[in-house]
């Protein structure tokens, strides 16, 4: 057998130009959250979008109707959001507007309302007529598109939103061009943010979604959050029923491979190792990741890290065991810093000892159970027990599931609190699970003469 499946080490089979080497430099810049270089799977949820823009298209009245994509921290739910406004300018629906926003500025009624207004379709002329007292001009597409157009062009309109949020849908309806009637769809990432303006309610929100009065519009909004996502929007009046929910589950070990195998094509890397090779190393990475596109996203640039400083300091291999530890540092730094925005650190004793009682593959933690853990916490806090437990739900450290169980949705990070944030020792645990699991694949791969 060949001796690179063994030590893990790959020496390339040829080199990379200046211009490639450059291409490299660029990928490594890039936040996969916005701007994912590969994007594979979710079929479901994207085919759900194509057939409801065409349900909501045949319709005469106005609707309005909701989905819902939940998902743990690092699941790819900002991708997912990208694809689909991708795969819709990439269609034939030039009659669908894009608008898309973050959960916490959701409760700006003038924000959504920008984001609504910056289209083909709005005729800015009747905007300055209706809400400003200067003579009309055309404003710049340009500046409203970046944002803060309302409040520097028309502060009067930008007031009646905040003041008025249920009359936007008027104005977006009353400024559109006549005959046209666009299908807006409303992308909301980090919906587990969106606050009520009122004291119980998001009057944006909830009239949209109710299409209560929404002036004759087509909207469909998705919101894209936290497992809890789903209860934050029950309290501002947005039914189960009446959405149609998904869970983003983690890639299929085909598709992470394959988003692998794509990257390094993408990327010119393919000249660099054969193609028994190239599989050895997806294997490897998407075992590593667990199938969270996040952290296959940083396996993959640490990968592509090594290949570019192994080209400048002329080296001529590469040693994808020490690209494999390097992705466990960046994984566990990204575990400390999510832990450490719960402002909870006084609870991290209990909840590395839930960590480490609770270990079974798929176990779940009843609500009675995990009370037990903080209610013997000795601290001066004014937390309730609730409010601990919600606090690390909105924040993707533990998933709500409906029964009201609980269960940590990450593995690896469930791993790292049980054995006490010990990184050396998580890291050990990591290489060993990856190295058992891709046991079976070097005894599979018989590579030719030529590989050796």
């Amino acid at each position: 057998m060949a001796d690179w499946i063994h030590k893990n080490e790959f020496r390339f089979q040829g080199s990379l130009t200046t211009e490639e080497i450059g291409g490299l430099a660029t990928y490594l810049e890039q936040n996969e959250r916005e701007h994912p270089l590969v994007f594979e799977g979710r079929h479901k949820i994207r085919n759900a979008m194509t057939k409801r823009i065409e349900y909501v298209r045949e319709k005469a009245e106005p609707v309005c109707n909701t989905m819902v994509v939940q998902g743990a921290p690092g699941a790819g739910k900002t991708s997912l959001l990208k694809q689909i406004e991708l795969d819709i300018d990439g269609s034939d629906n030039e009659d669908v507007v894009v608008v898309r926003c973050e959960g916490g500025r959701l409760s700006d009624p003038a924000i959504v309302l920008q984001g609504f207004l910056s289209h083909k379709w709005t005729n800015f002329e009747q905007l300055f007529r209706s809400y400003t007292k200067k003579k009309y001009g055309e404003i710049d597409f340009q500046l409203m598109k970046l944002g803060g157009g309302l409040d520097t062009h028309l502060p009067s309109l930008a007031d009646r939103a905040r003041n008025y949020p249920e009359s936007i849908w008027h104005v977006i309806s009353g400024c559109l061009h006549p005959g046209e009637k666009p299908i807006f769809v409303l992308l909301v990432d980090e919906a587990q943010r969106i606050k009520p303006n009122n004291e119980n309610e998001n009057t944006l929100v909830t009239n949209m979604h109710g299409a209560v009065d929404i002036a004759g519009l087509k909207i469909i909004p998705m919101f894209a959050g936290l497992s809890d996502t789903g209860k934050q929007l029950e309290h501002l009046g947005i039914t189960r029923r009446a959405t149609m929910d998904f869970m983003l589950s983690l890639f299929a070990p085909e598709e992470g491979r394959q988003v692998c195998v794509s990257t390094i094509q993408k990327l010119g890397l393919e000249k660099l190792f054969t193609q028994n090779q190239i599989d050895h190393i997806a294997h490897q990475l998407d075992r590593a990741s667990d199938g969270w596109p996040r952290h296959l996203h940083h396996y993959l640039q640490t990968l592509v890290r090594e290949v570019a400083n192994s080209h400048l300091t002329g080296d001529s291999q590469l040693n994808l065991n020490q690209v494999l530890d390097e992705g466990h540092d960046i994984r566990i730094g990204y575990y400390q810093m999510r832990l450490q925005v719960t402002g909870q650190a006084e609870f991290d004793e209990e909840l590395d000892q839930i960590a480490k009682d609770h270990q079974a593959p798929g176990e779940t933690i009843t609500y009675k159970e995990l009370s037990g853990y903080f209610s013997k916490k000795d601290v001066d806090s004014n937390k309730s027990v609730k409010e601990i437990i919600d606090t690390y739900v909105h924040n993707g450290i533990l998933d709500e599931l409906l029964d009201r169980s609980y269960m940590f949705p990450i593995p690896s990070l469930q791993t790292f609190l049980a054995n006490h944030r010990d990184v050396d020792r998580t890291k050990e645990l990591l290489r060993g699970r990856v190295s058992q699991e891709t046991g079976a694949e070097r005894d599979r791969l018989r590579p030719p003469q030529a590989d050796t």
